[in-house]
């Protein structure tokens, strides 16, 4: 080795390196040798992992079927496909970061940016449930309330609903969502305070399907669309009508098991429908109990009497109190329009006493709860009649441009009509004594006082007709008594 020099030093131009030079003495191995014994631990590496995935795969997709379903005839869409064939396990992450981003959506009561989260939830993760009950909610209650057009409300009422069943078509039997379907055409069309706008809006829209064209309608715009979209499903069991004369397109209301609905039906129907299809399910939802859920039938079963009544009712006094010209001009209409509710009433009203005759059957120890909601019905099935027979005559009255004879065929409905009430006042006092006690003496609850109104407007509904026999055939006769409610519209 030469003076100076030192192994480390890099050898200089044109001297060349011998074997015994290299670190430790030994031979350099050729590079290609150790690329090919990389690219061969790689490639047995990978057969590894590929037989290890085979062999685990079958219990993986058994175990992943009892959590999502997937919709075989859903694989094919590429807007639900693109975002598992691109992002993979990511997906799952980016709806991390979106479930907590909607939480500050809604901590600051920013509904529409929150729906735009929902939805691209939804994209990420289309077959689980809980985001189309979410995103549902923030439109039915959150969105809605945002406006104060009633007709704008009632549009994100329906979209709410519409987006239940898009979620149900990718997951399927999923009780939550079919119960939050029920929950929307029970406490929201039916019950909310928006519910008298509601209610009567759906009977229209059921009624008017015929004037529904996707060609020509924007249904961003039109509560038609989405009202054609929920009727028309295989579970309500509803065929359009055609039109009397058969001219026009079907929709003049709907039929269903042979029932004849021209004039609209109540929204409980629906929810009737809707909660026994959740009680079919395999696995009910968590957030109730089964005393709760079981019930729900015939409690919606109990308010389509309600609704009917008490719609035959108001459109009875818009008729014949000071009607209006457009009322008048389709007084034949109107008229099979309240005929049908009393029908209903007829019909549902002893389905609604079985349902609960079978449901505390079932749950004994829900008797002293629920009794008095079967002694309401009673109440509603014995005044369906009583108001049905006053109709009969007011609407003989009318045919005989409102003259009026004792003895005559208005006359005898008429008269018909004030036992019929009786009997109702006393199913209403029967009720009452059940639901609200009476209390010590020369005390008296305000809730049975409020309820106590009822009952005075049956007593006035006997005095009116009363009233009316006498002095029809004289003067002008006194209608007020037909606004007085023998029912209340509250929950």
């Amino acid at each position: 080795m030469a003076v100076g020099s030192s192994p480390s030093s890099p050898p200089r131009s044109g001297e060349r390196i011998s074997e015994g030079d290299l670190p430790g003495g030994g031979r350099r191995r050729p590079v290609r040798q150790g690329v090919r014994r990389d690219q061969v631990i790689c490639l047995a590496l990978a057969v590894i992992l590929l037989g290890l995935i085979g062999f685990l795969q079958p219990g993986l997709n058994r175990g992943r079927t009892g959590l999502v379903y997937v919709n075989n005839r859903s694989v094919g869409n590429l807007l639900l496909e693109f975002p598992r064939l691109t992002l993979g396990g990511f997906r799952g992450i980016l709806a991390m970061v979106l479930w907590e981003d909607a939480q500050r959506d809604i901590n600051r009561q920013r509904w529409v940016p929150l729906e735009s989260d929902y939805n691209a939830i939804a994209a990420l993760e289309p077959y689980f449930g809980s985001v189309y009950i979410f995103n549902a909610w923030n439109q039915s209650y959150n969105l809605s309330a945002q406006f104060h057009s009633l007709n704008t409300k009632y549009k994100w009422v329906l979209d709410g609903l519409v987006y239940l069943y898009k979620g149900e078509r990718y997951a399927p039997q999923n009780a939550d969502i079919i119960k939050n379907e029920a929950d929307d055409f029970f406490l929201k069309l039916g019950s909310s305070w928006e519910r008298r706008y509601y209610c009567a809006r759906w009977r229209y829209d059921i009624a008017h399907l015929y004037e529904y064209n996707p060609h020509k309608v924007n249904p961003a715009f039109s509560t038609l669309a989405e009202v054609h979209d929920l009727v028309t499903r295989p579970e309500f069991h509803a065929v359009l009508l055609p039109a009397r004369d058969g001219q026009g397109p079907p929709g003049h209301g709907v039929k269903i098991n042979g029932i004849h609905y021209r004039y609209g039906l109540s929204p409980f129907y629906f929810a009737w429908v809707e909660y026994r299809r959740m009680l079919a399910q395999p696995e009910l939802p968590h957030n109730e109990g089964i005393e709760i859920l079981d019930s729900w039938p015939s409690m919606s079963l109990r308010y389509w009497c309600r609704d009917d009544l008490y719609y035959a009712q108001r459109l009875t006094w818009r008729i014949f109190h000071e009607p209006e010209k457009k009322m008048l001009a389709h007084f034949p209409a109107r008229v099979e329009n309240i005929r049908d509710c009393y029908r209903n009433v007829k019909r549902v009203a002893p389905q609604a006493l079985a349902a609960f005759k079978k449901y505390l059957a079932k749950f004994p120890d829900q008797v002293l709860a629920r009794v008095h909601l079967v002694a309401e019905v009673q109440y509603y099935q014995a005044l369906a009649p009583a108001e049905s027979k006053l109709f009969e005559g007011l609407v003989q009255w009318q045919i005989d441009d409102r003259r009026f004879r004792l003895g005559d065929a208005a006359d005898r409905d008429l008269a018909a009509a004030v036992p019929l009430f009786e009997r109702a006042r006393a199913a209403f006092t029967r009720f009452l004594n059940i639901a609200y006690p009476k209390g010590p003496k020369n005390q008296i609850g305000a809730t049975r006082r409020d309820e106590l109104t009822y009952r005075h407007a049956v007593d006035m509904q006997i005095r009116g007709i009363t009233n009316f026999r006498l002095r029809a055939a004289h003067h002008k006769p006194d209608l007020g008594f037909l606004n007085y409610q023998t029912l209340s519209d509250n929950n």
